[in-house]
């Protein structure tokens, strides 16, 4: 079955909807909630609490503690969530403000027009401050092309940005700083702020000695074509190894100042638990270009592993259909050699590229399906077929029904390949997907 992010998906929901319950349970009575002035000043008061909750739970969602990889179904999932939620506090944040001046709006139009002028109140200036620098920092994140480490760097100043919004919520004038917003109010925030603070401390400074992390030697490194297949050793010996399922991802850093020192996730390429581990690392960019400098005996830190990719976390039986595209083959290197003989179900792999001179790893697959009666690969080159679809799945394997489908490869292709099948009568739930989203 696919994984599932239910749980976490809750418990954010839950979460972020606590201050409105607050609010309502315990803030003063209205009158006449329903009269203009007062339901805009309300859903201002909304935008901002829920806002700024959501706010610290990205920072959460940034630790990659393992029990919110579980709830999430896996830590691809979590970054795909934490974009999310971190893309609903921002529309939040900036509706804040503006509801609070449409309250203005028509019977005072020039209070509404200095209602937001910095220089008036340090609460007001926070709250400007921190929503210009959250804006900014979050148009980078879409819109920019900056390199890897100058777009992380970037992202460092969001626990600034936090503590600025926090300070906002803890000057709020007049009414407010006599609790007034609901009671217990300033301890709710008090939690949301510590929260959120001590999550981003986590992650940018705790973590890197509290993780998993393992220290590796370069052992072996080829170019094949455009990609670089690396494997690695343990430094001290093979109980010092990184355990691991194959199809599962590891955040993996140099220390070669070449090759750039910042971290990058990278799947799994090697079988469970093999006490070598190895990746294919595709040319896409300066991070990866600079691979050339990587050599034999380099120390590298690998952190992990991460996420549930591998076809043991559902034990169904079914027939399964494992589709990669380009380097999205690299988590089915291991898990095909990972295959048992005496399995009862069976696996057919369909590789994606779109030239032949493309394909990694082919004759190896080839030899594992002349062993393995149940292990069936099918190249498809985008050059002489098109592109693979839902249609050429079912003339090649027959009915699409009663099977789970494992899909790693570029984000079109996954998002056309689960529109294909699920119009095939595929349930969603049965398709399960490696959501790389990382920069």
């Amino acid at each position: 079955m696919g994984r599932s992010a239910f749980w976490g998906i809750l418990i954010i929901a839950v979460l972020g909807l606590t201050p409105v319950l607050l609010l309502f349970l315990y803030g003063p009575a209205s009158n006449n909630l329903l009269s203009y002035p007062e339901m805009t000043h309300k859903l201002g008061e909304i935008a901002a609490l829920v806002g700024v909750t959501l706010f610290a739970l990205t920072f959460v969602l940034s630790t990659r503690l393992r029990i919110i990889e579980e709830a999430f179904g896996g830590l691809d999932k979590v970054y795909l969530i934490h974009g999310i939620i971190g893309s609903i506090a921002l529309v939040l944040l900036l509706s804040h403000p503006i509801l609070l001046v449409l309250k203005f709006i028509p019977a005072n139009f020039n209070l509404a027009a200095t209602y937001l002028l910095p220089g008036t109140f340090w609460s007001v200036d926070f709250g400007i401050i921190a929503l210009l620098s959250l804006a900014t920092l979050v148009g980078i994140t879409l819109y920019s092309r900056l390199k890897y480490q100058n777009w992380k760097f970037t992202h460092e100043f969001l626990g600034l940005v936090f503590i600025i919004a926090v300070l906002h919520i803890f000057l709020v004038r007049t009414d407010a700083s006599r609790d007034y917003i609901f009671n217990g109010y300033y301890i709710f925030t008090t939690i949301v702020a510590s929260i959120g603070i001590a999550s981003f401390i986590y992650s940018f400074i705790i973590r890197n000695s509290a993780a998993r992390h393992k220290t590796y030697r370069v052992k072996d490194i080829q170019e094949i074509g455009d990609v670089h297949r690396i494997t690695f050793s343990a430094e001290n010996s093979e109980n010092d190894a990184l355990k691991y399922k194959s199809g599962q991802f590891v955040f993996l850093r140099f220390f070669n100042k070449k090759v750039g020192i910042e971290q990058h996730p990278f799947s799994i390429a090697s079988t469970s638990d093999d006490p070598e581990l190895r990746v294919y690392v595709k040319k896409l960019g300066d991070y990866t270009n600079g691979l050339r400098h990587l050599k034999i005996g380099d120390k590298a830190s690998i952190e992990g592993p991460y996420g549930k990719f591998n076809y043991e976390y559902n034990e169904s039986g079914l027939d399964q259909i494992w589709i990669a595209g380009g380097i999205g083959i690299t988590p089915f290197i291991g898990m095909v050699q990972d295959l048992d003989k005496d399995m009862k179900n069976k696996v057919t792999l369909y590789y994606a590229v779109n030239a032949e001179k493309e394909l990694l790893e082919l004759e190896r697959f080839k030899s594992i399906e002349h062993n393995n009666k149940n292990f069936r690969i099918i190249p498809w080159i985008k050059d002489k077929g098109g592109f693979l679809n839902a249609d050429i799945i079912k003339e090649h394997s027959g009915n699409l029904h009663n099977k789970e489908f494992y899909i790693c490869g570029p984000p079109g292709m996954k998002s056309s390949l689960t529109k294909g099948l699920t119009d095939s009568g595929v349930e969603k739930n049965m398709i399960i997907m490696e959501d790389f989203a990382f920069r």
